[in-house]
């Protein structure tokens, strides 16, 4: 006759928690810029209260607390509308100045 094989449960362990589960919103989020940015060649930015300056490799947004300056070539803005605004073009590198 076989012999019956012991089997040992195991507790379940403990998923990973790389984010928190927040119940709340933070109010500093309202209100600070939200940027999303889509590879090299897209960007969008929520609370762009306006542009300095525009050309076509040079752009410098301003926000609430400071200044966007996005370098790159053939920007093209494609929309800007209640605070929000979305360029194409090819970025090269982006700094928040305050």
């Amino acid at each position: 006759m076989a012999k019956k094989l012991k089997i040992e449960k195991r507790k379940k362990r403990a998923g990973w928690n790389l984010m928190p589960k927040v119940d709340f919103i933070d109010s500093a989020m309202l209100k600070s810029p939200h940027i999303e940015i889509f590879g090299s060649g897209k960007i969008e930015i929520d609370g762009c209260e306006g542009i300095y300056e525009y050309t076509d490799d040079y752009l410098k947004l301003r926000l609430k607390n400071g200044a966007l300056l996005i370098c790159g070539q053939n920007f093209d803005i494609l929309t800007f509308e209640n605070k929000a605004i979305t360029v194409k073009g090819s970025i090269k590198s982006i700094e928040f100045c305050v």
